[in-house]
């Protein structure tokens, strides 16, 4: 051995290739991951939906609701417009419903049989507060029948014993159950309505939604066809 003499001698000339390969190939991995990433990421903004903002108008005289949103050629209508409309229906329904006031003359407009070719009609025109039929024009037939000779009975009873019923819709909780889709479909609500004799009531309850344009148009045809609903306190 003559140390020093060949200290900086390589030991294995072959290093300083091996170290530039070993770079070559780690930097093809990692340039290989980000392609893969990017394809992937091409690949979702492709497969991706929009979704536009979208204004629902309320006329203050008539209550006639309206979308007003972007235009698309490959869609007349972006689902979350038909969700909000159909929400606004559930939860006027359920407001309607569980409505009982201590003025007579205001449960028998709420409550009232109507004829849906006129009173339901877009020509009909109330200011938005009116309940005239509130309850009715939203209603299957099968369902409303089924709330003026069952419901209403009890309702009656209960006005004759002092109590009234308020629901605050806007603390609705309303989600869906199942597929929505432009034709309807069925909603969960948790809500809760104040007796003036029994205080709070927290309720979950379960609508069902349809549609038919003609008989239905100022709720752009949706109504409530079937409905469930439980006390929970």
């Amino acid at each position: 051995m003559d140390y020093p003499s060949n200290f900086n001698t390589p030991a294995f000339p072959a290093g300083p290739s091996i170290a530039v390969s070993r770079f070559m190939a780690i930097a093809s991995c990692v340039l290989f991951v980000l392609i893969i990433f990017a394809s992937g990421l091409l690949l979702w903004a492709v497969k991706s939906n929009r979704v536009d903002p979208f204004i629902v108008y309320v006329d203050d005289f008539t209550g006639q609701w309206s979308v007003i949103e972007h235009s698309h050629e490959n869609a007349e209508l972006e689902y979350p417009a038909l969700w909000s409309v159909q929400q606004s229906v559930v939860g006027n329904f359920l407001e309607n419903w569980f409505s009982i006031s201590e003025n007579p003359q205001e449960n028998e407009i709420l409550w009232q049989t109507c004829k849906r070719s006129d009173d339901c009609s877009i020509e009909a025109e109330r200011a938005y507060d009116d309940k005239t039929c509130a309850l009715y024009c939203i209603t299957g037939e099968e369902l409303f029948s089924k709330f003026i000779y069952d419901v209403v009975p009890i309702y009656q009873s209960r006005v004759s014993n002092g109590e009234t019923w308020l629901i605050d819709k806007t603390e609705f909780q309303i989600e869906p159950v199942g597929k929505i889709t432009d034709n309807g479909g069925t909603w969960r609500i948790n809500g809760e309505i104040q007796s003036s004799i029994s205080g709070n009531i927290e309720i979950i309850a379960f609508v069902k939604v349809v549609r038919n344009i003609s008989l239905y148009p100022r709720t752009l045809g949706y109504y409530v066809a079937d409905f469930n609903a439980y006390k929970i306190n």
